[in-house]
């Protein structure tokens, strides 16, 4: 997978944009507690693994967990929309002697993912110009409904200049089938046709993948800047 350079990004609000001004506050309410729900099962779900991985694997000092046998993201065709119209076809493939730092989320989530992709931006600024010129971020859209191609774009240049993905499945059943794979879990609210007034609850893990499409590692929401740069610098020594 050949990872292109990005334009510089625009001068536009780096707030990420989230349409909240006229949702009503019951329906909101309701699925951001279902987000918090998935999140803190996410989380208690990482932490019970990493008691077990403690006990067997001498690297569990680093940041998350490291399942047995470790998923693979291979198979699976997705379109970046990073470098402009029409996409291109990639794979969740490392290129070779670098990592990719794979997120599933959307574009309109007020919380957890401009936070997750804060702390990687942080990150890669600790890692300096070498290990991060290695290291690229794949945003994988759960919404494609609403974050299209130049969505995508905008909100992913509001983190970085270069050094990422901005993805999209070809259609539900790859996107089901890639997150099924991975143990994504997510849940897009109802909502009728044409609103585009809705909430997607999703696990928040950030998957570390080499170039073997191996998921090396998983570190899950609230992991530090200074810990991603820990775990990236074990792994491209």
């Amino acid at each position: 997978m050949n990872v292109r350079k990005a334009p510089g990004a625009a001068a536009i609000d780096p707030r990420p944009q989230h349409g909240d001004a006229e949702r009503d506050p019951g329906p909101a309410r309701s699925s951001r507690g279902r987000v918090a729900l998935l999140v803190a099962l996410g989380v208690a779900l990482l932490l019970a693994a990493a008691v077990v991985v403690a006990a067997l694997r001498p690297e569990a000092e680093l940041p998350g967990i490291v399942r047995e046998p470790a998923p693979v993201a291979t198979g699976h065709t997705l379109l970046d929309h990073g470098a402009g119209d029409p996409p291109r076809e990639v794979d969740l493939v490392a290129d070779e002697g670098e990592v990719l730092l794979v997120y599933f989320g959307y574009l309109s989530c007020p919380d957890v993912c401009p936070m997750t992709m804060g702390d990687i931006k942080r990150a890669q600024a600790e890692l300096g110009p070498a290990l991060a010129d290695r290291t690229t971020v794949a945003f994988v859209t759960l919404d494609p409904g609403r974050d299209d191609g130049q969505r995508l774009r905008t909100y992913l240049e509001l983190f970085f200049d270069d050094r990422y993905l901005g993805l999209t499945a070809p259609d539900e059943p790859a996107l089901v089938a890639l997150t099924d794979q991975l143990g994504v879990r997510f849940e897009v609210e109802e909502h009728e046709p044409g609103d585009d007034r809705y909430d997607v609850a999703h696990s928040a893990i950030t998957y570390v993948v080499d170039d073997t499409g191996t998921v090396v590692r998983e570190l899950p929401f609230g992991t530090t800047a200074s810990d991603y740069a820990r775990v990236v610098r074990a792994l491209l020594p």
